[in-house]
């Protein structure tokens, strides 16, 4: 049964705007306009995708001119009745379903998935085995550079200024410790042999590389054998139950739905109908 013009534009906007909100304030401004239809301001967090958000400039501006050319496309396939041909209706109606499927997952499993506090840190206390460092590890700051001028002056301030407000002012790349502790293995081989030389609170550089010139200082050595701090798994561990939340609600949700709506699925009849195709 071929889907009527009026849905198939709402199912266009839809899919091209990802879920919007019905809801728009009233003082909603419209910030672009293809066709028939407007861009509203609010309508941006959906359109742009994560980690994009605050970057006004040539990144923003492209998926705002990638949804004009969609809306101007789509409203254009409508007028030549496209939606009216069977193999575009057929995709459509799919579209359309995984969008309402993982609506559906939004409300009736998400919710149920939470993992409090209290839950990671039983988990890590109950599993400490899971947590012992199988290998020596450090924990290093580390300050890249990219040219010789900019090596040279970290080189003359180091024994003078902080290493922190160093790496601010020179370094390519963020100077934090979210990588965590690392083992040799891990590691570049020029950095790995400066660093486990380094007692706490020391520095070392510059080390030459392929990637630029390093300069590191180690925050901590932790040794083979000790055990993981909460705080370096913590995510982890909360990432993991979930996970496995996730999958314990999920499935009993499609056991619930199973139940109550049936599902029938003939093996024969989709292998005589794969032959088919196949020949």
């Amino acid at each position: 049964m071929l889907i009527g013009r009026q849905n198939i534009a709402l199912i266009f906007a839809a899919a091209v705007l990802a879920f919007i909100s019905c809801e728009r304030s009233r003082r909603d401004v419209s910030v672009a306009k293809a066709g028939s239809v407007s861009l509203e301001a609010s309508q941006l967090k959906q359109l742009i995708p994560e980690g994009f958000e605050d970057r006004f400039g040539d990144d923003a501006l492209q998926f705002v001119s990638q949804w004009t050319e969609n809306v101007l496309l789509s409203e254009a396939a409508l007028k030549l009745h496209l939606d009216e041909r069977k193999d575009v209706a057929a995709k459509i109606e799919d579209a359309r379903r995984m969008i309402l499927a993982s609506a559906a997952e939004q409300y009736l499993v998400l919710p149920r998935t939470q993992v409090d506090s209290a839950e990671v840190v039983s988990y890590y206390q109950e599993h400490s085995e899971e947590f012992i460092r199988q290998k020596d590890e450090v924990l290093i700051e580390h300050i890249a550079v990219d040219d010789p001028f900019a090596r040279d002056s970290v080189a003359a301030l180091l024994d003078s200024i902080p290493f922190e407000e160093l790496a601010e002012r020179f370094s390519i790349y963020p100077a934090d410790v979210s990588q965590g502790y690392l083992s040799k293995d891990q590691m570049h081989r020029k950095l790995a042999k400066a660093a486990f030389s380094l007692s706490e609170g020391e520095h070392a550089g510059p080390i030459d590389t392929e990637f630029g010139y390093y300069f590191i200082k180690l925050v901590d050595f932790a040794p083979k054998g000790s055990l993981r701090e909460f705080s370096e798994v913590e995510q982890g561990i909360r990432d993991y139950l979930s996970e496995e939340r996730f999958r314990e609600v999920y499935a009993d949700v499609m056991d619930s739905l199973r139940s109550v709506e049936g599902v029938s699925i003939d093996t024969n009849a989709i292998e005589e109908a794969l032959t088919k195709i196949e020949n």
